[in-house]
């Protein structure tokens, strides 16, 4: 059976994690037309394809003229376009798909045949496509989560690799992410991280930096002032990245792709937040927030507009530590005590 319908996809790992249920009841909907293909970036398409809350997965990479390849490709009758940006309309347009589904936004109603009027109340994220969805009869079940269960043979490669990468997986592993693309301004600081760091591996934990093709600079970078800690992610395989946050205890991040990718894995987690809003997009529960309360968040802007930066250089390391420390406590029931691990009775 032909596949009829092509969901566009969303170009950050976050916002595709927080996407699924939106995935899977667009599936739901469609079932009877032989399901959904989602078109997203190549870095992501594997991680999908590995979900299951689609069809298949068609990837593209960022030139709009190979986008519209794809969708040609396909011969889809619908597209229902989830990014509010112009360019996802026209490039559906272009590529001949006669009924389009999406908000009106971004000037491009003239490309939707079917355009539907979004909400602007500040909303959680899981929110964003209620009344899209809702317009094509297609509602996700309300209170649905972000989850995501990895193959045996995705979780083995990963192990291997970690294994291969000196780590012990006997012993707790403690991820670190210190990136983000999104712009400095979400950055907690190198220096925190590395800090942070030390400590982790001086109190007998193991540790991993979390990375991408865009953040291998900075990865190594804290790498070799700590002695060569151990990176994975470089290679820009996001289904090898959450392979080996499935393997971490605890996760500890700024905002961005792998806190999505360990709430989705229930992976415990603690996230930095700054300029962004923790409750526009961490799910209740599934992170411990470090968050200063000040007047100016949160601004959302790349750079921080004030040039202070004080949202993320007043979090102490002694506060993110004691956090990380405390959540692996509660969920492992183990305690460190004198550069020693031990199981509580």
């Amino acid at each position: 059976m032909a596949i009829e319908t092509v969901v566009i996809g969303l170009n950050w790992v976050g916002d595709n994690i927080l996407a699924l249920p939106t995935y899977r009841a667009l599936q739901y909907r469609f079932r009877s037309e032989g399901g959904i293909v989602v078109a997203a970036p190549e870095n992501v398409a594997s991680l999908l394809a590995s979900s299951g809350v689609c069809r298949k997965v068609a990837a593209w990479n960022g030139r709009t003229r190979n986008r519209i390849a794809v969708l040609r490709q396909g011969r889809f009758r619908r597209a229902v376009i989830l990014p509010n940006s112009f360019r996802a309309a026209a490039v559906a347009f272009a590529a001949g798909i006669s009924e389009r589904w999406g908000y009106r936004s971004d000037c491009r109603s003239m490309l939707l045949t079917h355009g539907i009027d979004r909400s602007h109340e500040r909303q959680h994220q899981l929110d964003d496509y209620t009344a899209l969805l809702a317009a094509m009869n297609a509602p996700r079940v309300v209170d649905e989560l972000p989850s995501m269960t990895l193959s045996v043979a995705a979780r083995e490669r990963a192990r291997r690799h970690l294994r291969a990468l000196g780590i012990r997986l006997q012993r707790p592993l403690f991820g670190i992410h210190a990136g983000g693309l999104y712009g400095r301004a979400k950055h907690w600081g190198d220096s925190r991280y590395i800090e942070l760091a030390e400590r982790l591996h001086s109190d007998g934990f193991d540790v991993v930096l979390l990375t991408s093709p865009g953040e291998r600079a900075q990865a190594s970078s804290i790498a070799a002032a700590c002695n060569g800690l151990p990176m994975i992610g470089e290679s820009g395989d996001v289904l090898e990245l959450a392979a080996a946050i499935a393997h971490c205890s605890v996760v500890i991040t700024n905002d961005s792709g792998p806190l999505h990718l360990a709430a989705a894995l229930a992976v415990p987690s603690v996230s930095i937040f700054g300029p962004t809003d923790p409750a526009r997009t961490v799910i209740p529960g599934a992170s411990r927030v470090i968050r200063q309360s000040l007047s100016c968040q949160p601004c959302y802007a790349r750079e921080c507009p004030l040039g202070h930066h004080r949202c993320m250089t007043e979090i102490a390391v002694d506060e993110v530590y004691t956090a990380a420390l405390g959540l692996f406590n509660e969920v492992d029931g183990k305690l460190e005590s004198s550069g020693e691990i031990q199981v509580l009775p």
